[in-house]
């Protein structure tokens, strides 16, 4: 078996400078995640069960809950296609990408949209790790909704 050219402590030693690039360079964002709230509106309604005697009298609300993520964004210019790294994306208008981490990552895949420096965006691309050893960050690319 081939040895490592890095020592475990200095691959720790590598990932907390990592960690350190992303603490820098950090910008918060918000991930809004819509989620179904159904109220009751009277005392017909049965907890355990889950249910009303009477289905009509509960209401469906949408509910949006606001998280927030720390992320590195980078912004693109009109032209910067060369750029966009085999993501399958053609046009880098309205586009930027994020380097978040894994529990970020997670927010944002089920987001209805992003809010980064009050613009709308949604994910228009898969994760793809980032680090040089495991997954340590996540890459995504998300566009301006219109």
């Amino acid at each position: 078996m081939a040895s490592s050219l890095f020592t475990d402590d200095e691959k720790d030693d590598l990932s907390d400078l990592l960690d350190n690039v992303h603490e820098t360079f950090k910008k918060v964002i918000y991930a809004f995640v819509e989620e179904n709230s159904n109220t009751p509106v009277d005392l017909n309604y049965n907890p355990i069960y889950g249910s009303y005697k009477d289905e009509s009298k509960g209401i469906t609300d949408k509910v949006l809950t606001k998280n927030t993520i720390n992320a590195r964004v980078k912004y693109f210019k009109k032209g910067e296609e060369d750029k966009l790294d085999d993501t399958g994306l053609t046009s880098s208008e309205s586009l930027v990408r994020v380097k978040v981490t894994n529990a970020d990552k997670e927010t944002l895949l089920i987001s209805s949209f992003v809010d980064i420096d009050g613009e709308k965006y949604t994910v228009v691309s898969d994760t793809e790790v980032i680090g040089p050893f495991g997954s340590q960050y996540y890459k995504l690319y998300l566009r301006r909704a219109t």
